[in-house]
């Protein structure tokens, strides 16, 4: 169970998913993930796309722009919002 939430996986998937959680558990893989560590990918660039580990932070810095976006919005008497996107970087 995760926050509340359950789930089944068939016997196969689920030793793969316990195996690797085990792993990340041993490895302090987590830590490294905070710490931009490329290692536990290729070891190339990937920490030069992990900005999205700081985006909270970013976000909470540009607060009051938020509220100037909306104030923008509802002035300009808009009603509907159209978000064009792909990926992750849209589902939020």
């Amino acid at each position: 169970m995760i926050a509340g939430l359950s789930y089944k996986l068939p016997a196969e998937a689920r030793a793969a998913v316990e195996a690797s959680l085990d792993d990340w558990r041993a490895g302090e893989k987590v830590g490294k993930l905070w710490a931009r560590e490329a290692s536990l990918w290729t070891g190339d660039d990937e920490a030069d796309w992990l900005g999205w580990l700081d985006i909270t932070e970013q976000q909470l810095e540009g607060r009051e722009r938020f509220g100037q976006v909306a104030e923008m919005v509802s002035a300009g008497g808009f009603t509907h919002l159209l978000l064009l996107g792909m990926g992750g970087s849209s589902l939020c």
